[in-house]
């Protein structure tokens, strides 16, 4: 395929089937995105001890959803194939939908799909992210976009492509610290955004530990940013677990003194065997006592 022949690559595009998707750890534990596909303005918010998140939408445009995340996903799953090749990297890169649909995995992209990839590029370029997280000594909060600049690129009135700008946080995290855990290559198939959430809530919490995740459900309701009520969000858990889990991951019940949680672990054999009889990891301040309003 040919190259987008304007301007200097920061980024080096490696093909689709060269590169594993990786997601940032930080955004995994707690949801940033609105998850469902219907504009959402109201904000995000999470506190958790001395943190905090803080995400808005522009009244046009609405908060970026946990699909337009694909595009992020895009861009640090192809920072870390950067790296392991030892080529150069940078904020600014270009990369065109062909390349894109072909990560995700999308098997028809006519012009919708090239209208609807834009739209995602304008919701990540107007969602507003406040935060002190990974903030230096001495910084207080911290104010960002998940896309600082976006661009539709073309020649001679046909379209070339896409140029994007990422924060430099994300830039710095992903390249330097290598702030990322890698996703199974089935993610992009998850329809739903409460069980895309849910999988990547997993995938940071349990991982490929011995021994699991457990946590309380309001606990991980008001992780979810979810605009459903608790007893809608219940619900919904009811029917994922009742279905066995989600994608690489089984999910059951548990109780602790009259506080319903899940239990989280791999779908792995090994893993398995190796759980029995250990105790369970878990999340100690679902243990404390809510009071969810239903």
């Amino acid at each position: 395929m040919a190259r987008i022949p304007t301007g200097q690559l920061d980024l080096f595009i490696a093909s689709a089937s060269d590169v594993s998707p990786k997601e940032h750890r930080d955004l995994m534990a707690r949801n940033w995105f609105s998850l469902a596909k219907q504009k959402r303005t109201e904000p995000i918010q999470h506190t958790f001890g001395e943190n905090w998140v803080k995400v808005t939408g522009d009244e046009k445009y609405g908060i970026a959803t946990i699909f337009d995340n694909d595009i992020l996903v895009f861009v640090m799953s192809q920072y870390m194939a950067a790296i392991n090749n030892n080529l150069p990297t940078g904020r600014r890169f270009q990369f065109t939908g062909y390349e894109y649909f072909k990560f995700i995995g999308r098997k028809k992209f006519g012009g919708k799909a090239y209208s609807d990839l834009w739209a995602s590029l304008e919701r990540l370029h107007h969602t507003f992210v406040e935060t002190n997280i990974r903030m230096d000594v001495g910084a207080r909060a911290h104010s960002f976009n998940w896309l600082s600049e976006i661009l539709q690129m073309r020649e001679g009135g046909v379209h070339r492509g896409y140029e994007i700008v990422i924060p430099d946080w994300m830039y710095e995290s992903v390249v330097e610290k290598k702030i990322v855990l890698t996703l199974d290559d089935d993610y992009f198939n998850i329809r739903s955004g409460l069980e895309r959430w849910l999988y990547l809530f997993a995938r940071k919490s349990s991982g490929y530990n011995t021994g699991g995740w457990s946590e309380g459900i309001f606990s991980i309701y008001k992780k979810s940013g979810s605009k459903s009520s608790f007893s809608e969000f219940k619900r919904s858990i009811g029917a994922i677990v009742k279905r066995g889990g989600i994608l690489g991951y089984n999910i059951s019940p548990v109780s602790y003194k009259r506080q319903k949680g899940l239990y989280f672990i791999r779908d792995n054999e090994l893993i398995d065997l190796s759980s029995k009889d250990r105790q369970r990891r878990g999340a100690n301040k679902w243990r404390q006592k809510e009071k969810p309003n239903e």
